[in-house]
């Protein structure tokens, strides 16, 4: 039926109580009459009774607290920090012994690039010159995590 594609687009707003008085009655009428959208609607409503009925645990706080603090997920965290700092540090080397190297290159190409190098050194240093000071006066370093 062609009509069944608009109300099978409101079935879940049927169930989950979403839908406008109007709209009900006009659903309820069309599934009184459609076998195949009042299946598709059974169906939808055994699959949301389901899916209510699964539930999930949060870890608690003390979990999160022993995850955080452990030696391996500082390690994961320290050792991830390095190696892309290390890969950046490298790629940026790279890229300037590039550049020297070859003098055959057009300038500006090369001032291009020394540019964006460099504006990324000066962003980096700034913003950690930033956190340093905006830390002795952060009002939450006492927050425990």
């Amino acid at each position: 039926m062609r009509d069944c594609e608009k109300y099978k687009g409101l079935l879940m707003g049927l169930i989950d109580g979403e839908l406008t008085p109007e709209e009900t009655s006009e659903i309820n009428a069309h599934l009184i009459k459609c076998a195949e959208c009042r299946e598709e609607y059974e169906q939808l409503r055994e699959t949301a009774v389901k899916i209510e009925t699964i539930s999930f645990e949060e870890p608690s706080d003390a979990v999160l607290k022993k995850l955080w603090k452990s030696p391996y997920s500082r390690w994961t965290r320290h050792s991830a920090l390095f190696l892309v700092f290390a890969g950046w540090l490298a790629l940026v080397v790279y890229g300037l012994a590039e550049i020297l190297r070859r003098g055959d290159e057009p300038v500006f190409p090369k001032v291009a690039i020394a540019a964006i190098i460099f504006g990324f050194i000066i962003l980096l240093f700034s913003v950690i010159r930033e956190r340093i000071h905006t830390y002795k006066s952060d009002p939450y370093k006492e927050v425990r995590r």
